[in-house]
């Protein structure tokens, strides 16, 4: 499996959960918005985790990229975390934050930074990894997600 159809297959997911955690966001308090961030965060934080390590670092090893866009990713990656970090912080729950912003802010951000990476990042790794090394990095990708990589099904 080419690792950048298993990250895009993420995005999806991911984003249903942004796009519900938006709608939900007005009629929940700040204990019940931390609650249901949870979920979101640890999937976008391992989502996060596995680019990282399966795509950007041998992106920027490969030499066949400019250092920027990766970079830029990274960054973005960090912002969303401190975001995450916000709403699941205690003191979102004390009144001295306003998890309704942090939640708006959230959502631009992961939308902006999912659009990025889909049409600069990824089209940028696809001609500058070889499609074995996509393949390996896919392969690793569904030992850490204990995903069993079949061949396809086909229609008979």
């Amino acid at each position: 499996m080419n690792l950048l159809d298993a990250l895009l297959g993420e995005h999806g997911p991911l984003r249903h959960q942004i796009d519900a955690l938006k709608l939900a966001a007005p009629n929940l308090g700040a204990a019940e918005l931390r609650a249901a961030a949870l979920a979101l965060a640890e999937g976008i934080e391992s989502h996060a985790t596995l680019e990282d390590e399966l795509l950007f670092e041998p992106l920027l090893a490969s030499g066949r990229v400019p250092a920027g866009p990766v970079e830029a990713m990274l960054q973005e990656h960090r912002q969303i975390e401190a975001l995450l970090g916000d709403l699941l912080a205690p003191a979102a729950e004390a009144g001295r934050g306003d998890p309704q912003r942090t939640v708006l802010r959230l959502v631009e951000t992961v939308r902006h930074h999912f659009d990025h990476e889909e049409n600069v990042l990824f089209p940028l790794a696809a001609g500058a990894l070889t499609a074995e090394t996509l393949a390996a990095a896919g392969e690793r990708w569904a030992e850490r997600r204990s995903v069993e990589l079949r061949p396809p099904i086909s229609a008979a």
